[in-house]
């Protein structure tokens, strides 16, 4: 969708809306300029000594009146039918963004980081919403404006509206200048709010590193740098703008300096009758507010074409066709089926070395199988390969017949739950975040009972205050890092799955805690497939078989047993930690 498309669309999604905000602005500006005409015919009434017309003044005053009450009451209903297709466009627009959020696909979010996408969500969309509603009301305000009102002005005074109109014509040549201009640091400016929400995000994020590292000067100076280079570019906006605005005033009061003075001299010449001349004013002053109303619009269509820029930025993204039509599957029940990886390689965008190189395996139904690989080994790189977190071409990874890379990702998301190191927890109770996913499904409070008692969090839980209606805080502030990825352990079990990936989530627990938790865990899943990612072998030792991951590479597989005796890696590594838990006994 082009970006004249994208306006044309959302205009017509409230069409309706827009049209009863055009007719009610188009009778506001035709009782304006109908006002001034009977106050000029009172005027002239008033100057004549006939008594018998003065009988019409009356009527005169009640239609002026009249016109006033009714154009206070259609202004409200056009400032209502305006105004209110920018909040719906805002709403809808926000539902959008949020709906393919939610659908790309990792490589996207990895790219562009949470705090632009929030300065795009919050910032650009008020632009947006100005856009769509103010600058909607003023445009046509102004067009019919100037549109109906030079009219009039020309029946009175030809002469005298040409001469008026000189000063408005040179500000709106200067106005033009300053309009293309601004349109350039606009967009800058959003670029750096973006730029500067990003990185305070990024700080936040990091803020124990910061502190531990003393930090903060640096990050106080890199903030002042980007905030330094917002207001500078803020401040060249400001100042086209104050250029604007006062020139579009000043024209308009240089343009009643000409009025009066040659208008004047008509009355004296009797050109003009004095109701004509104050009629005329009347359409002069009508138009002061359309002229420095387009100051103003263009601070809202610049703002609104930049904001358009970024949403499309986040709109234009490409979701993978994820929800291709399948084949119908085999006789076999879907938890029978065997996950397959045939030759995956994989490279980060931008990267020319491999980080997962010729990596082949199989899980069969009921399998448990484990992963062994030190820091930088690709562990993880093959967990999110696996469960699509990460696109992989078509032909690497099956589970049965079916290609991974054709499945509907919440197929997927539905066969397979992945337990990550560092799991994401809700500012909820412990209970919430256990049930987090599981809407619509019947599980009742014995269920979290039993896979806390599995994750062997429940002794801690009957510890805190409330129980399991304990607040965790945001992001799990409350809850040890041992506590937060047995939380998050608890949350898979709850809901079923024909495979389980636990990548190193027990990183963060003592090896006895280990032993009980992934004790009760196979005790618990029974028939599902299980494939578990560490850098201990504790973890790994009784599964049915290891790989062992270097490099991006697997260079050895087996037991437990047959990889002490055929893998020196394996066996270096399995006394190496041997060691360290005698030490630490």
């Amino acid at each position: 969708m082009t970006k004249r498309q994208f306006i044309l669309h959302y205009f017509l999604l409230n069409k309706w809306s827009y049209l009863i905000a055009v007719a009610c602005i188009f009778l506001v500006n035709w009782l304006q300029v109908e006002i001034p005409r009977y106050i000029q015919q009172a005027i002239d009434l008033l100057g004549k000594a006939d008594p018998a017309a003065r009988s019409n003044l009356n009527e005169y005053v009640m239609w002026v009146v009249a016109f006033s009450v009714v154009m206070v009451f259609v202004r409200i209903l056009s400032r209502m039918y305006a105004l209110n297709p920018g909040r719906i466009t805002e709403a809808t627009l926000k539902n959008d963004l949020f709906y393919r959020l939610n659908r790309l696909p990792n490589a996207y979010h990895q790219q562009f980081q949470s705090g632009k996408l929030i300065s795009i969500i919050n910032n650009d969309m008020n632009g947006i919403r100005l856009f769509y509603g103010i600058g909607f009301l003023q445009t046509v305000n102004v067009i019919f404006a100037l549109s109906l009102t030079p009219i009039w002005m020309w029946r009175i005074s030809p002469s005298l509206m040409l001469y008026s109109v000189i000063p408005v014509a040179v500000a709106f040549i200067a106005f033009n200048q300053g309009f293309l201009r601004m349109r350039k640091y606009q967009t800058e400016r959003m670029q750096r709010l973006q730029r500067l929400s990003e990185q305070l995000m990024n700080y936040l994020s990091g803020i124990d590193l910061i502190k531990n590292q003393q930090m903060g000067p640096w990050v106080s100076d890199e903030v002042e740098r980007v905030n330094t280079r917002l207001l500078d570019t803020i401040m060249r906006v400001t100042r086209i703008q104050t250029f604007i605005l006062p020139l579009l005033d000043y024209a308009n009061d240089l343009m009643k300096v000409v009025i009066l003075g040659l208008g004047g001299y008509m009355v004296l010449q009797q050109g003009l009758t004095l109701g004509e001349m104050t009629a005329f004013l009347s359409y002069s002053a009508l138009l002061a507010l359309p002229l420095a109303q387009l100051g103003r619009i263009a601070v809202v269509y610049q703002m609104g074409m930049v904001s358009i820029e970024s949403v499309q930025s986040i709109l234009h993204a490409e979701i993978p066709e994820t929800d291709r039509s399948l084949p119908e599957p085999g006789a076999s029940a879907p938890a029978e089926r065997t996950l397959s990886v045939r030759h995956l390689n994989y490279a980060y965008p931008g990267q020319d070395t491999l980080t997962l190189n010729d990596i082949s395996f199989d899980i069969a139904p009921g399998e448990k199988v484990g992963v062994l690989g030190s820091i930088g080994a690709g562990k993880t790189t093959l967990v999110n390969c696996i469960n699509h977190h990460l696109d992989v071409p078509e032909g690497h990874i099956f589970w049965g017949e079916d290609d991974v890379a054709r499945m509907p990702r919440r197929q997927w998301r539905g066969t397979v739950r992945t337990i990550t190191q560092e799991p994401y927890l809700f500012s909820d109770t412990v209970e919430a975040n256990v049930r987090f996913g599981t809407d619509g499904q019947p599980i009742d409070k014995h269920q979290v009972n039993e896979v806390l008692a599995l994750s062997q969090l429940s002794d801690d839980v009957s510890r805190f205050q409330d129980g399991d209606q304990t607040l965790v805080g945001e992001k799990g502030i409350m809850l040890s890092g041992g506590q937060k990825q047995r939380l998050s352990i608890a949350r898979a079990l709850l809901s079923p799955a024909d495979l389980i990936i636990m990548d190193n989530v027990l990183s963060a627990v003592d090896y006895e805690t280990e032993r009980k938790i992934l004790g009760g865990l196979f005790n618990r899943i029974g028939q599902q497939s299980v494939l578990v990612v560490s850098h201990r072998i504790s973890a790994l030792e009784n599964l049915d078989k290891i790989l062992v991951l270097h490099n991006g590479e697997i260079i050895a597989r087996g037991t437990h047993e047959q990889l002490l005796d055929s893998s020196d890696y394996y066996r270096e590594t399995w006394e190496l930690q041997q060691h360290d838990v005698e030490e630490s006994a």
